[in-house]
C-alpha cells in the first residue's frame, strides 16, 4: 500500500519554508530590511493561489541571494540539524508522527510530497533514517539567488508521483489542507489532519465520502 503524506501541517506543526526563510533573514541586517520593505507586496501574492509562486520566490531569492548550490545545501542541512535537536519553533505533529511510523511499521511505501523545497524537506526527513521518499518544490538559481522552479501544490503534486512512477492512485493521503484536494481524490482512504463537524463538512463538500477527519 502507498502512504502520502503532506508536510507542512500535517507533520510537521509549523510552516518549514518560512522559519528557514526567517532564520536566514535574521541572520543579516540587509537581508532583514530587503525582506521588510518588500513583505506589503509579497505577503498578498503567497496569499494567492496564482501569484503565491511568483511571491514565495520573491522571498526566497532574498534569503538566499549569493548562495552557491552547496551553500544552499549546507543552509538547510543546518536548519534540518537545529530543527532535530530541538531547537527552533518547528515540531512533530505527534499524531502525524505515529501515523507515519505505523504505515512503516505494517511495510507501506511512505512518500512526503510538499509545497516546501525538496532539499528543505530531504534535510528534515532524512535524519529519521527510515525508508520515506521525498517530492517538493524544485528551486533554480537566478540573478544569484534561489526562485521556485516547479512548484510542487495542488494538481502538482498528483503529477510529481506520477512522474515519480506512482501512478495516478494511492491508498492512504494525509493532508491538512484542501488545497490538495486533488491529492485526497487520488487516495482510497484520504484524510484531512484537522478533527470536527467543520471538516467533515468540508470533506462532504469536496465530494469525498469516504474520506475522514483526523484530530491531530
Amino acid at each position: 500500500m502507498l502512504a502520502v503524506f503532506d508536510l507542512d501541517g500535517t507533520l510537521l506543526d509549523g510552516d518549514s519554508t518560512a522559519l528557514w526563510l526567517w532564520d536566514r533573514v535574521r541572520r543579516s541586517p540587509l537581508r532583514a530590511l530587503a525582506t521588510l520593505a518588500i513583505l506589503p507586496v509579497a505577503v498578498p501574492m503567497v496569499a494567492l493561489p496564482r501569484t503565491r509562486r511568483a511571491g514565495a520566490s520573491i522571498l526566497l531569492w532574498i534569503a538566499t541571494a549569493g548562495l552557491r548550490e552547496q551553500a544552499l545545501r549546507q543552509s538547510c542541512a543546518r536548519f534540518g540539524e537545529t530543527f532535530h535537536a530541538g531547537g527552533g519553533a518547528l515540531a512533530w505533529r505527534p499524531g502525524g508522527l505515529a501515523t507515519l511510523n505505523e504505515h512503516l511499521r505494517r511495510g507501506d511505501r511512505v512518500i512526503v510530497v510538499t509545497a516546501a523545497p525538496a532539499i528543505l524537506a530531504e534535510a528534515l526527513i532524512g535524519p529519521l533514517n527510515r525508508p520515506i521518499e521525498v517530492l517538493g518544490t524544485s528551486l533554480k538559481r537566478r540573478g544569484g539567488g534561489w526562485v521556485a522552479d516547479i512548484h510542487c501544490r495542488n494538481q502538482r503534486k498528483c503529477q510529481a508521483l506520477a512522474e515519480a512512477g506512482h501512478g495516478a492512485r494511492w491508498t492512504y493521503a494525509y493532508t491538512d489542507s484542501l488545497d490538495d484536494l486533488p491529492l485526497l481524490r487520488g487516495a482510497e482512504r484520504p484524510v484531512i489532519v484537522k478533527g470536527g463537524k467543520a471538516a467533515e463538512r468540508r470533506l462532504f463538500k469536496a465530494g469525498l465520502a469516504n474520506g475522514r477527519a483526523a484530530a491531530w
